[in-house]
Protein backbone atom coordinates (compact mmCIF):
# COMPACT_ATOMS: atom_id res chain seq x y z
CA UNK A 1 0.00 0.00 0.00
CA UNK A 2 2.84 2.55 0.80
CA UNK A 3 4.65 1.63 -2.63
CA UNK A 4 1.38 2.34 -4.36
CA UNK A 5 1.23 5.82 -2.49
CA UNK A 6 4.86 6.59 -2.90
CA UNK A 7 4.24 5.75 -7.20
CA UNK A 8 1.34 8.15 -6.90
CA UNK A 9 3.29 11.06 -5.14
CA UNK A 10 6.06 10.44 -6.95
CA UNK A 11 8.01 10.97 -3.28
CA UNK A 12 9.48 8.65 -1.11
CA UNK A 13 7.73 8.43 1.99
CA UNK A 14 9.65 5.78 3.77
CA UNK A 15 13.38 5.03 4.72
CA UNK A 16 13.77 1.17 4.69
CA UNK A 17 16.69 -0.12 6.12
CA UNK A 18 18.34 -2.41 8.67
CA UNK A 19 17.43 -0.24 11.53
CA UNK A 20 13.53 -0.82 10.51
CA UNK A 21 11.42 2.07 8.88
CA UNK A 22 10.76 5.30 9.54
CA UNK A 23 9.52 8.27 7.91
CA UNK A 24 11.75 10.53 5.25
CA UNK A 25 11.75 14.78 5.42
CA UNK A 26 9.59 14.45 2.73
CA UNK A 27 7.00 11.44 4.35
CA UNK A 28 7.07 13.81 7.76
CA UNK A 29 6.26 16.89 5.65
CA UNK A 30 3.11 15.34 4.28
CA UNK A 31 1.77 13.43 7.69
CA UNK A 32 -0.61 15.89 8.85
CA UNK A 33 -2.12 16.25 5.17
CA UNK A 34 -2.46 12.35 5.41
CA UNK A 35 -3.74 12.58 8.88
CA UNK A 36 -6.66 15.25 7.51
CA UNK A 37 -7.41 12.34 5.05
CA UNK A 38 -7.94 9.84 7.34
CA UNK A 39 -10.07 12.17 9.71
CA UNK A 40 -12.16 13.20 6.48
CA UNK A 41 -12.69 9.49 5.43
CA UNK A 42 -14.07 8.60 8.55
CA UNK A 43 -16.25 11.77 8.91
CA UNK A 44 -17.72 10.28 5.40
CA UNK A 45 -17.99 6.88 6.34
CA UNK A 46 -20.05 7.82 9.99
CA UNK A 47 -22.32 10.66 7.94
CA UNK A 48 -23.28 7.94 4.83
CA UNK A 49 -23.61 5.57 8.05
CA UNK A 50 -26.21 8.38 9.37
CA UNK A 51 -28.11 8.78 6.32
CA UNK A 52 -28.72 5.23 5.60
CA UNK A 53 -30.19 4.54 9.26
CA UNK A 54 -32.45 7.63 8.74
CA UNK A 55 -33.53 6.64 5.31
CA UNK A 56 -34.13 3.01 6.81
CA UNK A 57 -36.49 4.83 9.42
CA UNK A 58 -38.70 6.67 6.82
CA UNK A 59 -41.31 5.28 4.15
CA UNK A 60 -41.98 8.04 1.73
CA UNK A 61 -45.68 7.28 0.97
CA UNK A 62 -47.90 8.67 -1.89
CA UNK A 63 -51.34 8.24 -1.47
CA UNK A 64 -54.52 9.49 -3.16
CA UNK A 65 -56.85 11.06 -1.02
CA UNK A 66 -59.72 9.13 -0.53
CA UNK A 67 -57.30 6.32 0.88
CA UNK A 68 -55.66 8.77 3.36
CA UNK A 69 -59.20 9.93 4.28
CA UNK A 70 -60.51 6.85 5.58
CA UNK A 71 -58.54 2.92 6.33
CA UNK A 72 -54.64 4.59 5.85
CA UNK A 73 -54.35 6.38 9.33
CA UNK A 74 -55.16 3.01 11.07
CA UNK A 75 -53.11 0.88 9.29
CA UNK A 76 -50.25 3.33 9.79
CA UNK A 77 -50.78 3.71 13.47
CA UNK A 78 -51.19 -0.10 14.18
CA UNK A 79 -47.82 -0.67 11.85
CA UNK A 80 -46.00 2.16 14.26
CA UNK A 81 -46.81 0.32 17.08
CA UNK A 82 -45.44 -2.97 16.24
CA UNK A 83 -42.47 -1.33 14.37
CA UNK A 84 -40.94 1.09 16.53
CA UNK A 85 -38.16 4.05 14.84
CA UNK A 86 -40.18 3.27 11.72
CA UNK A 87 -41.86 6.81 10.47
CA UNK A 88 -44.12 8.05 7.10
CA UNK A 89 -43.72 10.88 5.19
CA UNK A 90 -47.38 11.54 3.48
CA UNK A 91 -48.05 12.68 0.05
CA UNK A 92 -51.61 13.39 -1.24
CA UNK A 93 -51.48 12.50 -5.13
CA UNK A 94 -53.60 11.24 -7.81
CA UNK A 95 -53.22 11.89 -11.32
CA UNK A 96 -49.87 12.25 -10.91
CA UNK A 97 -49.00 9.32 -8.51
CA UNK A 98 -47.38 7.09 -10.65
CA UNK A 99 -44.75 9.99 -11.95
CA UNK A 100 -44.28 10.33 -8.25
CA UNK A 101 -42.89 6.84 -7.68
CA UNK A 102 -41.15 6.26 -10.90
CA UNK A 103 -39.14 9.71 -10.57
CA UNK A 104 -38.22 8.46 -6.60
CA UNK A 105 -40.12 10.93 -5.12
CA UNK A 106 -42.40 8.16 -3.16
CA UNK A 107 -40.70 4.46 -2.10
CA UNK A 108 -44.82 3.78 -2.10
CA UNK A 109 -47.89 4.34 -3.88
CA UNK A 110 -51.54 3.32 -2.99
CA UNK A 111 -54.04 4.07 -5.42
CA UNK A 112 -56.66 2.86 -8.00
CA UNK A 113 -54.80 1.04 -10.96
CA UNK A 114 -55.34 4.30 -13.11
CA UNK A 115 -53.39 2.82 -15.88
CA UNK A 116 -52.46 -1.21 -15.88
CA UNK A 117 -48.88 -1.73 -14.80
CA UNK A 118 -47.09 -5.21 -14.00
CA UNK A 119 -46.00 -4.08 -10.49
CA UNK A 120 -49.31 -2.95 -9.04
CA UNK A 121 -50.42 -5.18 -6.16
CA UNK A 122 -54.41 -5.55 -5.79
CA UNK A 123 -55.23 -4.65 -1.87
CA UNK A 124 -59.31 -4.30 -1.74
CA UNK A 125 -61.88 -3.73 -4.02
CA UNK A 126 -64.01 -0.26 -3.74
CA UNK A 127 -67.54 -0.43 -5.46
CA UNK A 128 -68.71 2.83 -6.97
CA UNK A 129 -72.30 3.94 -5.67
CA UNK A 130 -74.82 6.27 -7.72
CA UNK A 131 -74.73 9.80 -5.69
CA UNK A 132 -78.20 11.96 -6.26
CA UNK A 133 -79.76 15.26 -5.29
CA UNK A 134 -81.98 14.05 -2.25
CA UNK A 135 -85.15 14.76 -4.24
CA UNK A 136 -84.09 12.51 -7.18
CA UNK A 137 -86.98 10.01 -7.73
CA UNK A 138 -85.75 6.78 -7.15
CA UNK A 139 -87.86 3.80 -5.59
CA UNK A 140 -86.61 2.97 -2.29
CA UNK A 141 -83.49 0.13 -2.41
CA UNK A 142 -83.63 0.44 -6.28
CA UNK A 143 -80.97 0.86 -8.27
CA UNK A 144 -79.83 3.26 -10.36
CA UNK A 145 -79.39 2.57 -13.90
CA UNK A 146 -76.28 3.52 -15.63
CA UNK A 147 -77.56 4.09 -19.04
CA UNK A 148 -79.60 7.26 -17.18
CA UNK A 149 -76.17 8.99 -17.21
CA UNK A 150 -76.71 9.85 -20.63
CA UNK A 151 -79.25 11.75 -19.75
CA UNK A 152 -78.46 13.38 -16.61
CA UNK A 153 -75.94 16.17 -16.10
CA UNK A 154 -73.10 14.33 -14.98
CA UNK A 155 -70.62 15.21 -12.39
CA UNK A 156 -67.50 13.49 -13.76
CA UNK A 157 -65.47 12.61 -10.89
CA UNK A 158 -61.92 13.96 -12.36
CA UNK A 159 -59.10 12.95 -10.15
CA UNK A 160 -60.92 9.05 -11.61
CA UNK A 161 -60.28 9.84 -15.12
CA UNK A 162 -58.60 7.80 -18.18
CA UNK A 163 -59.36 4.74 -15.81
CA UNK A 164 -62.37 4.42 -12.96
CA UNK A 165 -65.14 6.00 -14.06
CA UNK A 166 -63.82 6.15 -17.97
CA UNK A 167 -63.20 2.63 -18.70
CA UNK A 168 -66.01 1.57 -16.64
CA UNK A 169 -68.75 3.82 -18.31
CA UNK A 170 -66.94 2.74 -22.12
CA UNK A 171 -67.25 -1.13 -21.00
CA UNK A 172 -71.13 -0.84 -20.96
CA UNK A 173 -71.01 1.43 -23.79
CA UNK A 174 -72.44 4.45 -21.75
CA UNK A 175 -71.58 8.15 -23.49
CA UNK A 176 -71.34 11.44 -21.80
CA UNK A 177 -73.29 14.17 -22.81
CA UNK A 178 -72.36 17.36 -23.45
CA UNK A 179 -73.83 18.61 -20.12
CA UNK A 180 -70.50 16.68 -18.05
CA UNK A 181 -68.99 18.45 -15.72
CA UNK A 182 -65.63 17.58 -14.88
CA UNK A 183 -65.12 17.95 -11.05
CA UNK A 184 -63.33 16.79 -8.32
CA UNK A 185 -63.74 13.50 -5.89
CA UNK A 186 -64.37 15.77 -2.86
CA UNK A 187 -66.57 18.49 -5.22
CA UNK A 188 -69.17 16.17 -6.50
CA UNK A 189 -71.02 15.34 -4.18
CA UNK A 190 -71.57 18.68 -2.86
CA UNK A 191 -72.60 19.71 -6.61
CA UNK A 192 -74.85 17.22 -6.74
CA UNK A 193 -76.33 17.68 -2.75
CA UNK A 194 -77.02 21.55 -4.55
CA UNK A 195 -78.53 20.03 -7.60
CA UNK A 196 -76.00 20.28 -10.54
CA UNK A 197 -76.76 16.56 -10.93
CA UNK A 198 -75.93 12.43 -10.85
CA UNK A 199 -72.26 11.49 -9.93
CA UNK A 200 -70.46 8.20 -9.12
CA UNK A 201 -68.21 7.83 -5.77
CA UNK A 202 -65.98 4.99 -4.59
CA UNK A 203 -67.19 3.63 -1.13
CA UNK A 204 -63.79 4.95 0.02
CA UNK A 205 -64.97 9.16 -1.05
CA UNK A 206 -68.33 8.69 0.68
CA UNK A 207 -67.30 7.34 4.30
CA UNK A 208 -66.21 10.76 4.54
CA UNK A 209 -69.53 12.30 2.62
CA UNK A 210 -71.39 14.50 4.92
CA UNK A 211 -73.31 16.24 2.21
CA UNK A 212 -77.33 15.35 2.05
CA UNK A 213 -77.82 13.54 -0.86
CA UNK A 214 -79.07 10.24 -1.78
CA UNK A 215 -76.67 7.70 -2.49
CA UNK A 216 -77.80 4.12 -4.18
CA UNK A 217 -76.36 1.30 -5.94
CA UNK A 218 -75.87 0.64 -9.80
CA UNK A 219 -77.66 -1.90 -11.84
CA UNK A 220 -74.41 -3.11 -13.31
CA UNK A 221 -71.30 -3.84 -11.87
CA UNK A 222 -69.37 -0.81 -11.07
CA UNK A 223 -65.81 -0.82 -8.86
CA UNK A 224 -62.05 -0.07 -8.93
CA UNK A 225 -59.38 -2.17 -7.27
CA UNK A 226 -57.38 -0.07 -4.86
CA UNK A 227 -53.28 -1.63 -4.64
CA UNK A 228 -49.82 -0.28 -3.57
CA UNK A 229 -46.50 -0.38 -5.91
CA UNK A 230 -43.39 -0.41 -4.50
CA UNK A 231 -39.96 -1.95 -4.96
CA UNK A 232 -40.17 -5.39 -4.52
CA UNK A 233 -36.50 -6.42 -5.78
CA UNK A 234 -33.58 -6.84 -3.99
CA UNK A 235 -32.81 -3.66 -3.86
CA UNK A 236 -36.06 -2.90 -2.39
CA UNK A 237 -36.08 -1.16 1.53
CA UNK A 238 -36.26 -3.61 4.00
CA UNK A 239 -39.18 -1.11 5.94
CA UNK A 240 -41.05 -0.36 2.91
CA UNK A 241 -41.96 -4.39 1.93
CA UNK A 242 -42.41 -5.22 5.61
CA UNK A 243 -45.52 -2.38 5.23
CA UNK A 244 -46.27 -3.65 1.99
CA UNK A 245 -46.64 -7.17 3.22
CA UNK A 246 -48.60 -5.78 6.57
CA UNK A 247 -50.93 -4.48 4.26
CA UNK A 248 -51.37 -7.55 2.31
CA UNK A 249 -52.18 -9.38 5.55
CA UNK A 250 -54.36 -6.91 7.10
CA UNK A 251 -56.15 -6.54 4.05
CA UNK A 252 -56.52 -10.24 3.48
CA UNK A 253 -57.82 -10.63 7.53
CA UNK A 254 -60.15 -8.37 6.35
CA UNK A 255 -61.97 -9.71 3.84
Amino acid sequence: MMNTLENETGVKLLQRGKFGIRLTEEGKRLLPYFKELVSAEEKILKEAELIQKQKASVIRLAAVSSVIRTWLPDAMRIFQEENEGIYFEIKECDERIYETFDEGRADMCITSNILPRKDFIPLMKDDFFAVLPENYVLDEGAAFPLKKIEEESFLFPFSARDWDVEQTLKKYGISLNRRTILVDDNSAAAMVAKGFGVSLLPALVLEDCRERVKIAETDLPCSRRIGMIYDDSKKGRAAVKKFAAFLKNRQERQK
